[in-house]
């Protein structure tokens, strides 16, 4: 929240689902699609906006070396992939 980058203050955090959507699990180092546009890309993992049902201590991030997605604390430190809200 609060993120203004670009000249834009619509930022947020992708959901689980959107963050998975972006996958290509026939690759790895990163599990994107060829010739994606994004860099750099690191090799960690990236947070989604996702909390886990089971506690709202948890949420879900996914690890862009080889696609893997899981939950951890809230309060571990991963990377974040902020997409825009506006249009």
């Amino acid at each position: 929240n609060g993120l203004t980058y670009g000249g834009y203050s619509d930022w947020r955090l992708p959901n689980r689902f959107e963050l998975e959507s972006l996958l290509d699990l026939s690759n790895q180092s990163p599990p994107l699609p060829s010739g994606h546009p994004f860099e750099p890309v690191q090799q960690h993992n990236y947070w989604s906006s996702s909390t886990t049902a089971f506690s709202d201590l948890n949420a879900w991030y996914v690890y862009l070396s080889d696609g893997i997605v899981s939950y951890k604390y809230k309060t571990d430190t991963c990377y974040v992939w902020p997409v825009r809200a506006g249009q």
